[in-house]
């Protein structure tokens, strides 16, 4: 009923390497960013200039989607509003009469 498998892995030693790992890389590429800073000083700006380009483009993407979602809200409330109807009774003399058709 149950497989016997003799290669099982820990899970709890799978995840600490895999977190050691992580840290290795987070630190190694922090040192690397550190040393590219130092030869060109330049690199600052180009890094706080792209963070502000990304997080203005976010930030605009944002607000397309919420521009599209009011414009969506606003077609759609089109059609829960009711619908009107105006007929004129026959004579000479007519009179102008407004139905309300209200629909759930």
């Amino acid at each position: 009923m149950f497989e016997h498998n003799m290669n099982h892995k820990d899970i709890f030693d799978e995840g600490y390497k895999s977190l050691q790992k992580g840290i290795l890389l987070f630190g190694g590429s922090l040192v690397m960013l550190a040393i590219l800073i130092f030869l060109f000083p330049a690199l600052i700006g180009f890094i706080f200039a792209a963070f502000i380009l990304l997080a203005g483009t976010a930030i605009l993407a944002v607000g397309w989607k919420v521009w599209r979602f009011k414009k969506h809200l606003g077609s759609s409330e089109e059609w829960s509003k009711p619908v009107t109807a105006s007929f004129r009774t026959e004579g000479p003399h007519y009179t102008k009469r407004r139905i309300i058709v209200v629909m759930k």
